[in-house]
């Protein structure tokens, strides 16, 4: 079976990783969608996950960035850290 592999930015640079170099990953809530972080092996800071060539980086749909995200990366659900408006970050875990 082929692993696919993942295109991750970080500022201007862009990375093809397969699933397995993501040690952590979140989700995070911005003005038009959602993002998905990931800390990669050997890498300081976050990555985000863009669509393949690197043409989005914003996700419209919470559900459907989730059920990748968890098939993608072992089955285990993802934090959400969702930004109300005027409030500080709370952090949600969305099963």
């Amino acid at each position: 079976m082929r692993h696919p592999k993942l295109t991750f930015m970080q500022a201007a640079e862009m990375r093809r990783e397969p699933p397995s170099a993501v040690r952590a990953a979140h989700i995070v809530s911005i003005a038009d969608g959602f993002q998905l972080l990931a800390k990669l092996v050997n890498e300081s800071g976050d990555w985000t996950l863009t669509s393949p060539g690197g043409i989005a980086d914003t996700f419209p749909d919470l559900g459907r960035l989730q059920a990748f995200a968890t098939t993608v990366l072992g089955g285990q659900p993802l934090p959400v850290v969702v930004h109300p408006a005027n409030q500080s970050p709370v952090q949600h875990l969305i099963a």
